[in-house]
């Protein structure tokens, strides 16, 4: 099995550069002081603490069409990282929206070009974490940030989509098993006094 994985990805994998793999964008806070941008609202606006997971389905905070006027809506399989907060001093939060969303000024989102597969892409992120980290953090700064301009020209080797579209299919697919195990036990924990 694993002598014909290699064959059918024989092909040398190539060095690219992540600014040639995406495009950047970013979004901001609606304004607070006004709760008609936050009142009933439905869309999905992503802010640090919602990057907890590899996959974001849902928000803690949601804003109105109103509040999204200004705002990019970025469709779903954009990648959003935190860019700025105190997290930084030993993680890159990093996700994959699984619905289209908004973002404040402490996320970056990256929207993969047709070469380049969204879920490889995250895995990348996700296995070079602290490398990133210790290349582009800034740290001594009132709130720990990361060189986004800089990392954006970060080298980086690709196979081609056909076989980023297979390490990506596999982490997913890895990723949702692993969701569905902890749902389990939490479920199973909140039903049983043993485990109280």
């Amino acid at each position: 099995m694993i002598r014909q994985t290699s064959r059918k990805y024989a092909s040398a994998w190539e060095q690219r550069k992540l600014e040639n793999l995406a495009s950047f964008g970013g979004g901001h806070t609606p304004s607070m002081a006004d709760a008609s941008n936050y009142v009933d609202g439905k869309i999905l606006w992503v802010t640090s603490q919602d990057v907890k997971q590899h996959y974001i389905e849902n928000t803690t905070t949601m804003i109105s069409e109103k509040g999204a006027a200004t705002l990019t809506l970025y469709p779903s399989d954009s990648i959003v990282i935190v860019a700025r907060s105190g997290i930084l001093r030993h993680t890159i939060p990093v996700a994959k929206l699984r619905k289209p969303a908004t973002v404040n000024q402490d996320i970056k989102v990256i929207q993969t070009v047709d070469s380049c597969d969204s879920s490889w892409l995250l895995q990348y992120f996700i296995a070079s974490n602290k490398t990133l980290l210790r290349e582009y953090g800034k740290t001594g700064t009132t709130v720990e940030s990361i060189d986004f301009a800089k990392m954006k020209s970060t080298a980086l080797m690709v196979p081609y989509i056909e076989e980023q579209q297979a390490i990506g299919s596999f982490f997913s697919r890895l990723d949702n098993l692993i969701t569905l195990h902890q749902r389990k036990r939490l479920s199973i924990r909140q039903r049983s006094p043993v485990w109280s």
